[in-house]
């Protein structure tokens, strides 16, 4: 294919976008069977978004910087690495092992994209697209997960044997054969080292040390994270609802069908998952879109705004009945879930909210909550609603209420609050990050009894994976070491 023909189909928008990642995006070729890689148009990065596909988020300047400075750049372009470094496997691997990867790769240079990389683009038999690994055993039954299992562990075993370098176990995708069988696919894999010691480029032990330990957590991840109900819970339970929120372009779709996956994988009782949003496009089958309400009637300030929190306490509100349990979706569920609807069942459950260690040295902990995560009764607390609608005008008032969730717990009644157990919910922030400086010398611990992992602020799941640095020197304090258990967490709380 040509590079006018690419850069023609990239700019029309009528590609279907295939996956994307920090840095690089993939487009299916419409009446081929191949793809298309390439880092993100300078347009895209100022406008949030592909022309025909949903927003994404706003990229860290310093990406941005890297994908402008290496567009062209062939030797330090992924692009250009990628292709390279398939070569070098394609030249010493045996047949069987390199049937994993593409089976072309050929470079185009683009004029407003740099060096894109064509290749191979897998499906199944049916032509239907291939699911990542994770994806394909939370949906799989029994004799399917042993197959993909079975193909899983052969895999690490040659990748570690043969030092595949750098290797990534959430590229893996399931592929399904005419025969029946099925066969483990790598899409996307990472050439060089992003460490700063880059030894395993030296060194093939450490490579193969480095590839069994990956592997090692990343099948207990997935095995742990099974689709089937626990022994001892049936699904005769009363239905519940899950309620979240999106709006305007700085979270993309991706972050609401990741939620709706966790809460999937781990409520094991019927539910009804609602989206309230402004913008429908890329949501996923069974999460059900409800448009935004309008703006209140007196409300001066910008809409929509966190105060929306608010009016989901009015009765039918999205037709909604019964125990609701409110997530913000930047948050990452770990473990069952059925506890957030047996817990004080009728009441009203929110977090406690986390403060700084250093704030709690002199005084109580303020009888504040974090709206991140709150359970109530729809149908029976119309009287919040009735008082923020009041009281609105004081509710935006700084000075009076610093946010929404400080006048949320006063229109609850602080006596009628419950604060959920702390391991339940806990702060990426205030719980997993060190305090300086040994955040710049440790990664992020990983909570044990937590059941969903909250970030508020920076860093944000994707700052998380990839570490964060902070806006100011003086923020040094927030900066953190990436964190490859978010990754994993995160990645597997992917689209059903």
């Amino acid at each position: 294919m040509s590079a006018d023909e690419i850069e023609n189909l990239l700019k029309s928008g009528s590609a279907q976008r295939l996956g994307m990642g920090s840095r690089r995006a993939c487009y299916a070729i419409p009446g081929t069977e191949l793809c298309v890689k390439c880092y993100r148009s300078d347009e895209e990065i100022a406008e949030g978004k592909h022309p025909g596909h949903p927003p994404f988020k706003p990229l860290a300047p310093s990406v941005a910087r890297e994908i402008q400075r290496f567009r062209f750049d062939e030797r330090r372009n992924i692009c250009c690495l990628e292709q390279q470094y398939w070569s070098e496997l394609k030249r010493r691997l045996p047949e069987d092992l390199m049937s994993a990867f593409p089976t072309t790769i050929e470079m185009v240079l683009v004029d407003t994209r740099g060096w894109c990389e064509v290749e191979e683009r897998a499906v199944n038999a049916d032509g239907s697209p291939v699911m990542k690994i994770h994806e394909a055993w939370v949906q799989a039954d029994e004799l399917l997960r042993k197959k993909i299992l079975d193909a899983f562990d052969t895999l690490m075993a040659k990748l570690a044997k043969w030092s595949v370098r750098m290797f990534d176990p959430q590229s893996l995708f399931v592929q399904k054969m005419a025969d029946g069988s099925i066969r483990l696919r790598i899409l996307d894999f990472e050439p060089v080292s992003r460490t700063f010691f880059a030894l395993e480029n030296l060194s093939s032990a450490i490579v193969r040390m480095k590839i069994r330990r990956r592997f090692s957590r990343y099948r207990k991840l997935f095995v742990s994270q099974r689709a089937s109900v626990p022994e001892g819970v049936t699904n005769k339970a009363a239905p519940v609802n899950v309620l979240c929120l999106k709006w305007g372009n700085y979270y993309g779709p991706e972050y609401v069908n990741r939620l709706y996956a966790g809460v999937k994988r781990n409520l094991h009782r019927p539910f009804r998952f609602v989206c309230v949003t402004d913008n429908p496009r890329g949501l996923v089958d069974g999460v059900e879109a409800v448009p935004m309400p309008e703006a209140p009637s007196g409300w001066d300030r910008r809409w929509p705004n966190i105060f929306i929190k608010l009016l989901v306490f009015k009765d039918g509100f999205a037709g909604l009945k019964g125990p609701t349990l409110f997530l913000d979706i930047d948050q990452v569920i770990l473990c069952d879930m059925g506890v957030f609807f047996d817990h004080r069942p009728g009441e009203f459950c929110m977090i406690h909210n986390w403060i700084e260690w250093r704030k709690r040295l002199f005084r109580r902990r303020p009888d504040i909550g974090n709206s991140s995560c709150f359970r109530f009764e729809a149908g029976s607390m119309n009287y919040v609603y009735e008082k923020f609608m009041r009281e609105m005008h004081d509710a935006a008032d700084t000075s009076k209420f610093r946010t929404e969730q400080a006048f949320m717990t006063y229109a609850v009644g602080v006596k009628s609050v419950n604060w959920w157990p702390e391991p339940w919910v806990v702060s990426f922030k205030r719980s997993c990050t060190w305090p300086f400086p040994l955040n710049l010398l440790l990664s992020p611990k990983r909570p044990s009894n937590a059941r969903i992992l909250c970030f508020h602020g920076h860093p944000d799941p994707e700052e998380a994976i990839c570490g964060y640095r902070g806006k100011k020197l003086a923020h040094v304090n927030e900066r953190t070491l990436p964190a490859k258990w978010v990754r994993d967490l995160w990645y597997l709380s992917t689209e059903t």
